[in-house]
């Protein structure tokens, strides 16, 4: 791995002072260039993704899922796998490294039901939140399937879907105050699991504890937000070839389980 840092460009809006702020703790991974072959980009657009693609970066972060078409995704998706440019899709919640220390760990086959809950500020649509919802199921546990959506209005969304045999209850509620948080629980008889997201405007760690017949465990908070953690991905799959926890693939697949 080499210890140069990565240059770094930015497109169709993804230059905010937030971006400079993580990236300025990260000295050892990156560096700010201007436009150039060879260095990693940050889009915010399938748009924006598309045009760096032409342009043949070394990695890409997507900031953010918005609901598309799979196709799309896919067909994206591809063509980065066949120029061999990594693809870091990035969120509130997936790729936090609490979801990644335990990613594997739950006791999942002895479960009743797991929740997916959040609080969301206005702004996004309920496609795109249960989108979030969605791969943070992915990378915490595993693939949903058979999503049902059974009520999306400005005010939140309820919909319902399994992993593996266990039953799953998505729901998120739009906050005027703008806050974003989010749990997940995973419930059983014997283990129960409790996932807290804070709202990253707190700088609030996420914590992992795990309640079973000796009482609840609390796992070692790492005070890390998963949108830093989606940097240090994106280095390891450039530098090292690491696969992306959380990639267009896997967006696309989460794309396909949204379509009508």
């Amino acid at each position: 791995m080499t210890s140069t840092p990565l240059a770094v460009t930015f497109a169709d809006g993804a230059d905010h002072p937030a971006v400079h702020a993580t990236l300025a703790s990260l000295p050892k991974h990156y560096r700010h260039a201007g436009p150039g072959a060879g260095a990693v980009t940050a889009v915010t657009t399938l748009a924006a993704l598309r045009t760096a693609l032409d342009a043949r970066p070394s990695g890409i972060l997507l900031t953010a899922a918005t609901a598309d078409s799979a196709g799309t995704v896919r067909e994206l998706a591809e063509r980065a796998h066949a120029a061999g440019i990594p693809v870091v899709v990035a969120g509130p919640w997936a790729l936090d490294p609490a979801v990644t220390a335990v990613a594997g760990t739950l006791d999942v086959e002895g479960a009743s039901l797991i929740e997916v809950t959040a609080t969301v500020p206005p702004g996004r649509t309920s496609a795109d939140v249960l989108l979030d919802q969605l791969a943070l199921l992915r990378t915490a546990i595993a693939p949903a399937r058979a999503v049902e959506v059974t009520q999306a209005d400005g005010h939140g969304h309820l919909a319902r879907a399994q992993v593996g045999d266990v039953p799953v209850h998505l729901s998120a509620a739009v906050s005027g105050l703008g806050t974003r948080r989010a749990r997940l629980d995973v419930l059983g008889p014997a283990v129960q699991w409790r996932l807290t997201f804070a709202d990253p405007a707190t700088a609030a760690p996420a914590t992992v504890v795990r309640t079973d017949a000796e009482g609840e465990h609390l796992f070692p908070t790492v005070y890390e937000s998963a949108y830093r953690a989606a940097w240090r991905h994106l280095h390891a799959a450039v530098t090292g070839g690491a696969v992306p926890p959380y990639s267009l693939h896997d967006l696309a697949d989460d794309l396909a389980l949204l379509a009508p």
